[in-house]
């Protein structure tokens, strides 16, 4: 295997010289990479879509819902950064089996709480997880795949983490239409795809031969095109809010709460069939520009929510917001490989995730905040995301062509 490095500068990012042929197959890791991610997503999300009316049903509020999801994903973002780091110098794949093990453990204690805060604190323990193994993770499809293909990689990844978010709301559905009301038997049944995951990983999932460790500090590995990267991203998702305010625009445009699960369906089935697409064409476009547009799309996409009154309308953008999830997703990662210094993936992605991350709190809150203040706090709400995604893609756009060449 061709070890990882930096793109050269003369170079589009992500692409191989030319006298090298990519590969055509993923490995076999990456693959079992794909169904620990559909499986932990069939688990999480036949809980997800069930928490703003499960929160709502235990005395919260659109802050409490903004919390659920802020607090969580920003105590994971600074989890992945020492954990991105620890990885380059220990190896991935112990990280990632404890990462999952943490959540599969502790997502279905969900069913056993009592109060908001309960609640906040359970989803916590369960990013926490999260936050252990990600960015090993990711660092681990950057230690085994070529980077002309790295798109595909990620696409495949995160194709499959989409499917079982798909199929979980569909699953919880199914079983709440069969035993009405028992939303928490169901959170407590979500342990089974979860150690199901475990096996997988403690099977097939494994590290390629171990480099040489380096005692450089984790800071050290930011290049400036990585600190543009990282401020175009922490702009991108200061409006990038929890998805459960998409969830309940569509239950205060009349969907009903049994449907409530369905609608999400629906977006995990278009980020997943986007996502299996757009690898392809990242590794075709190339990182940098794929993930502008992808933004552009995110961006227009919560501009029409912001308009949108009829529900027909509203759950055409969210599903426009699927597609350009779909897009963003694998050329965010594919980007970050492409600039990450050769032994120090690791600490690339943590740094990303936790940019990413620690945005997710300050986030939620304004559009909790927005949402919260009159007839119209939806739609300011909507379009602030879509001012703050707009921006961001024309910055990112701009930092590429200040470094004198086609894909920066």
């Amino acid at each position: 295997m061709t070890t990882p490095t930096p793109a050269d500068p003369g170079s589009r990012e992500g692409e191989l010289p030319a006298t090298e042929r990519a590969p055509t197959e993923l490995p076999a890791t990456v693959r079992a990479l794909g169904w620990t991610s559909f499986l932990t997503d069939l688990s999480s999300e036949a809980i997800y879509p069930l928490l703003p009316a499960f929160v709502k049903g235990l005395g919260g509020s659109a802050i409490d819902m903004g919390l659920l999801d802020g607090v969580a994903n920003a105590v994971a973002a600074v989890v992945r950064l020492f954990a991105g780091t620890l990885s380059d110098r220990l190896g991935r794949r112990p990280l990632v089996l404890a990462g999952y093990g943490l959540s599969a453990v502790l997502r279905p204690l969900m069913g056993l709480v009592a109060t908001p805060l309960a609640a906040v604190l359970v989803r916590t323990a369960d990013r926490f997880g999260k936050g252990i193994r990600s960015a090993p993770r990711d660092a681990l499809v950057t230690d085994l795949v070529e980077p002309a293909i790295r798109g595909r990689a990620f696409g495949h990844i995160r194709a499959m983490d989409h499917a079982g978010a798909a199929l979980g709301p569909l699953v919880a559905m199914l079983f709440l239409l069969a035993f009405p009301g028992r939303e928490r038997t169901l959170f407590l049944l979500a342990i089974l795809p979860g150690l199901a995951t475990l096996a997988v990983i403690w099977r097939f999932v494994r590290d390629p031969p171990r480099q040489t460790a380096t005692t450089t500090p984790a800071s050290a590995a930011l290049s400036a095109p990585q600190l543009q990267l990282l401020a175009c991203v922490a702009l991108w998702a200061l409006g990038a809010a929890s998805e459960l305010f998409l969830l309940r625009r569509a239950e205060d445009l009349g969907v009903a709460a049994y449907a409530i699960p369905l609608v999400w369906f629906a977006i995990g089935a278009v980020k997943s069939l986007t996502a299996s697409r757009a690898g392809a064409f990242v590794d075709r476009l190339t990182p940098r520009p794929a993930l502008v547009v992808g933004w552009l799309a995110f961006a227009a996409a919560y501009g029409g929510l912001a308009v949108s009154e009829s529900l027909v309308a509203a759950v055409a953008c969210m599903l426009v917001v699927a597609v350009a999830y779909g897009i963003t997703e694998p050329a965010e990662r594919a980007l970050v490989a492409a600039l990450s210094a050769d032994g120090r993936q690791g600490t690339a992605f943590g740094w990303y995730a936790l940019v990413q991350g620690v945005m997710a709190l300050p986030a939620s809150l304004l559009a909790g905040w927005l949402w919260d203040r009159g007839t119209n706090g939806p739609a300011t709400a909507f379009a602030a995301t879509a001012g703050l995604a707009a921006v961001a893609a024309g910055l990112l756009a701009a930092s590429g062509r200040t470094r004198g060449h086609a894909a920066a």
